[in-house]
């Protein structure tokens, strides 16, 4: 393991271990319902005489699937399951000791341990494993070896699947008036990642990418705190180590491909508050460096003497923010945000390749600087007993050098009432409206070489948004809660002949809570999601003009039980089933060229459990979840001309269908 510090870092260190220290004042106890809707809660403000509380289990069984990537919700793969859960803490003697444990042993494991002396001290240790399973069937004939791609006779089956294992450690410590602490991070990922190379014309390969990187992180501060006030310097590192840095295709005469690389990061950070009656004020200042020195991977396009690009970005961020209670049911608050974003990266000549065409033009790279100002006002007041409005302003000013369009400022109008004041109802109401302008583009006229490059530039374009929400909650009865949510959004590209013109997005939620009978509870939930963009080509002829549009649909549904009525036997039983789909079509001057995606999952879950003794519950856990998905755009690796883009070579249909079983026996010991 790498362990890099800086001489910033070490003077930190030596006086540092524990700023927002856990809450080892109080101590938790973890009592165990089987509810659904409350499965486990934690007193973090009790006493208890007991040396050990909480619980510690297994669970053991059997996973049937023909997919590895059910085991991105279900978490374990094909074959025997095994795992540990557990969240037991040790008093003594005002020292505490809490281990935690999540389905440690399947494929999304969790464990960590806490110990210190309450109020003042603390370290900590984790570690957390995450697979994510892609497809398993990406076929290439090009095979990874290192940096190198190596073409094989056939194809080759790949998986898609990465590997996260992330270790971490840190220490706090409290007395009196000063607190400091630190933290020390590190993540190792591997794997293989879908990618593509080209030659710079009109072929294209699909690739499975090797993935092999580690990224590590420290943190370390000292705080001081009166009685009104309080203020720490802290400091922030980020190291990034990619082994992958370049891709070649043995033999193929493309050229190399850069991946990734390695970069770090360095921040220092001086914040404050102060209160002072019914006034309170925070503020932070952060100078940042964001550097990366890899070497090029090749000299093909790089002037003569060149070996790297000596990448160098410094940051300053500040924030000031005030808020003050100057009568009787008036809050105000307001606030300053600064960013600047300085690039020192050494400037030089780089062949260049653009998006619609290939030039052997020698230019200079550009540094795009940016600083963004932001400016917040708002006022909340009670109008009556339960009622409150609130309404604010923001202002956004960003500013840009060698780009586009070097200003634009958003103004954005906000408000929203609640009100609590009404029998057994709680109603929420947002509103916003924001306009988007700035200085003239820097273009004279869209034309058809640059339309490629013009549509991506929608985030600098004149925009008019509007956005409405409602959320509701009634309690007819006492045995019946019952919430509703609607939202409506738009985003209007006012000024826009090309790219992005319109953009809505609309949706509701619903929810019911039921105590049906004295043993039995139902739970009710559901929604339904539309995203609609609209795009348009430049405005030159009829014959080169298009339109699209895509519609983008999301929906879930959701029901489920829990009964006691045989808990004086010790027996509960729950169930839960979930449904969702999502699709989406695009249409391009009024025909479905582009095909369809649509995908949908089925997850059921029923639970038994049975207290053999006061401490021991034994239980029996079935899941099932069948999905599919189906994706019109995806191609076979080779396809006859025409029923395909030129010069393209897929990685294959990778489309979805199982339906994985998981039966799982548990036992939990309560303290």
């Amino acid at each position: 393991m790498k362990f890099k510090l800086s001489l910033i870092t070490l003077a930190l260190v030596t006086c540092s271990s524990g700023a927002f220290a856990f809450d080892f004042g109080v101590t938790s106890a973890n009592t165990q319902t089987q509810a659904s809707s409350s499965a486990k809660w934690a007193c973090k403000k009790c006493n208890s005489d007991q040396a050990v509380i909480g619980q510690a289990g297994i669970e053991l069984g059997a996973m049937d699937s023909d997919d590895d990537n059910a085991a991105n919700n279900l978490k374990y793969t094909d074959g025997f399951a095994a795992g540990v859960n557990a969240d037991v803490i040790y008093n003594n003697q005002g020292y505490r000791t809490e281990v935690v444990a999540n389905q440690l042993g399947s494929e999304q494991g969790y464990i960590a341990l806490k110990t210190g002396e309450l109020g003042v001290w603390n370290i900590k240790a984790s570690f957390d494993e995450k697979q994510k399973f892609g497809v398993n069937n990406a076929e290439s004939v090009w095979l990874a070896e290192g940096n190198n791609l190596v073409e094989q006779d056939q194809l080759v089956y790949q998986s898609l699947d990465l590997n996260r294992k992330k270790s971490a450690i840190e220490a706090k410590l409290t007395l009196d008036m000063l607190s400091s602490f630190i933290r020390f991070s590190n993540e190792d990922k591997s794997g293989n990642r879908a990618s593509s190379m080209t030659n710079g014309g009109i072929t294209a390969v699909n690739i499975v990418a090797p993935v092999d990187n580690q990224t590590q992180n420290m943190a370390a501060g000292v705080s001081l705190s009166g009685q009104n006030w309080l203020t720490e310097l802290s400091y922030k590192g980020s190291w990034f180590d990619n082994d992958i840095d370049s891709l070649e295709m043995n033999g193929a005469g493309f050229p190399i491909s850069s991946q990734s690389p390695d970069n770090q990061s360095l921040f220092v950070t001086l914040a404050g508050r102060y209160s002072l009656g019914k006034t309170h004020v925070s503020g932070r200042l952060t100078q940042g460096s964001m550097t990366q020195d890899a070497d090029f991977v090749t000299l093909n396009g790089v002037t003569s003497g060149q070996t790297n690009a000596d990448t160098e970005v410094e940051t300053l961020d500040a924030n000031f923010k005030v808020t003050s209670s100057v009568m009787s049911g008036l809050r105000l608050k307001a606030s300053v945000d600064y960013s600047d974003r300085d690039n020192k990266t050494d400037i030089n000549e780089y062949e260049q390749y653009s998006y619609d065409e290939l030039s052997g033009d020698f230019e200079t790279n550009s540094n795009l600087d940016t600083t963004r100002t932001a400016y917040k006002v708002s006022a909340s007041y009670h109008l009556a007993k339960g009622q409150r409005i609130e309404a604010g302003y923001d202002r956004i000013e960003m500013e840009r050098s060698d780009q586009d369009r070097e200003e634009t400022d958003d103004n954005i109008f906000w408000a929203q009432w609640r009100a609590t004041g009404f029998d057994k109802w709680d109603i929420r109401l947002k509103g916003l409206y924001s306009d988007r302008g700035g200085s003239e583009f820097l273009y004279d006229e869209m034309g058809s070489s640059k339309e490629n490059t013009l549509m991506r530039k929608y985030y600098l374009a004149d925009k008019k948004s509007s956005k409405a929400e409602i959320f509701v909650t009634h309690a007819p009865l006492e045995s019946l809660s019952l919430s509703f949510r609607s939202y409506y959004g738009l985003d209007d590209y006012t000024n826009t002949d090309i790219g992005l013109v319109e953009s809505k997005d609309y949706g509701y939620d619903l929810g019911l809570s039921w105590q049906a009978l004295q043993d039995l509870a139902i739970n009710l939930d559901g929604g339904y999601q539309w995203i609609d963009s609209d795009q348009a080509s430049a405005q030159t002829t009829n014959i080169d003009m298009w339109q699209a549009d895509t519609e983008d649909q999301f929906g879930f549904a959701g029901v489920g039980f829990h009964y006691t009525g045989l808990s004086d036997s010790g027996i509960n039983i729950s169930a839960d089933y979930s449904y969702s789909i999502s699709i989406s079509d695009s249409y391009s001057s009024g025909y479905n060229v582009l095909g369809d995606y649509e995908a949908t999952t089925h997850n059921v879950t029923v639970q038994a459990t049975y207290a053999m003794t006061a401490h021991t519950v034994v239980g029996l856990k079935y899941q099932f979840e069948s999905y599919e998905d189906s994706n019109d755009t995806q191609l076979p690796s080779s396809y006859y001309p025409g029923t395909g883009p030129t010069g393209l070579t897929t990685l294959g249909i990778q489309n979805h269908d199982y339906d994985p079983h998981l039966i799982l026996a548990t036992l939990q010991y309560h303290f």
